[in-house]
């Protein structure tokens, strides 16, 4: 075995992949923390969001009504969030918690009631790249660009989309009237409102921007990943996506790059059990990385990252 059969092109490729969901439910959950509510219910926010695309995708014939259930769905089981933990102040941890047991809960249910079984469903068609390059050719040249077509132009629309909203999303942070407000929001909502800003509908939207992430997320694990939904398959993706905001420091950009981090894990470890025969190591281990990697991660980055000052805590309105 050697090295260049585990560097490839088509590693880098899917790490982004993997990586994908992740750093989309990172991105939301950037924004909605800098606005001062914790939401750890973007696992629960993935998994509806999953299983509405797919079903409605199955349903309809057309992968982009799932799409736009997937989102639907997420943004309403946030909004549920929103309410629990903005309007009634509740604590923002056990609401999040009860989210995500919801929606497991819902999605075994559904897969009994719409589908008559329980596990996975049908396959669905799903989306296909953006580009289609043609590849061919010898030589050094056709190398580079083998490796310049894979890494780069290989992907769906919605990876592209993560993409997008990471930069843009960081940049607005801090370059805009909206950035500032929202940051506000986290560091001190009493200052906010006392300048005019409604805390609760920043909030709020923060919130619903959380569970658009979330269900673009979700859709992308099923309808362009995986092409089936089963029970269970976000499997600590969400969690994992809470890990890559605090190793990005509440920063949009710096949870997408700590994303592709955790994707890295995971598709290289995929790429290593392949060669478990060969380096003579249980495959159960490889299984562990992107797990232990998170684990690290936490142990070594939270101590020095410092969350939004009112992360956390209800906010309530004088008067």
């Amino acid at each position: 075995m050697l090295l260049s059969d585990i560097i490839t092109p088509e590693l880098f490729a899917s790490a982004v992949r993997l990586a994908t969901p992740i750093a989309l439910a990172a991105v939301g959950a950037s924004i909605c923390e800098r606005s001062g509510v914790v939401n750890i219910a973007m696992e629960g926010l993935m998994l509806i969001a999953a299983f509405s695309g797919t079903a409605v995708a199955l349903l309809s014939g057309s992968t982009w009504l799932g799409v736009l259930a997937a989102v639907v769905a997420s943004m309403a089981f946030a909004s549920l969030h929103a309410w629990a933990s903005i309007n009634l102040r509740a604590d923002q941890v056990i609401s999040g918690t009860a989210i995500n047991i919801l929606a497991l809960g819902t999605t075994g249910y559904l897969m009994e009631t719409v589908f008559g079984h329980p596990g996975t469903t049908d396959p669905v068609r799903t989306i296909r790249p953006v580009f289609d390059f043609p590849s061919g050719g010898s030589g050094a040249l056709a190398t580079v660009w083998t490796w310049v077509d894979t890494v780069l132009f290989s992907y769906t629309p919605i990876v592209y989309f993560g993409m997008f909203a990471a930069v843009f999303l960081t940049w607005a942070l801090y370059r805009t009237r909206w950035g500032l407000r929202l940051r506000s929001l986290g560091e001190h909502p009493r200052a906010a409102d006392t300048v005019g800003i409604d805390v609760y509908r920043g909030r709020w939207s923060a919130v619903l921007a959380s569970g658009f992430m979330a269900g673009l997320a979700g859709a992308n694990l099923t309808l362009e990943q995986v092409g089936s939904f089963t029970e269970g398959m976000t499997n600590g993706r969400g969690f994992i996506a809470l890990a890559a905001m605090i190793f990005g420091r509440w920063v949009p950009g710096g949870g997408y790059l700590a994303a592709l981090l955790f994707g890295f894990a995971d598709a290289l470890q995929l790429k290593l059990q392949i060669f478990s025969d060969v380096i003579d190591i249980p495959p159960q281990f490889f299984l562990m990385l992107p797990y232990v990697l998170t684990v690290v991660v936490l142990a070594g980055v939270v101590g020095r990252a410092v969350a939004p000052a009112a992360v956390g805590k209800p906010y309530k309105a004088k008067g």
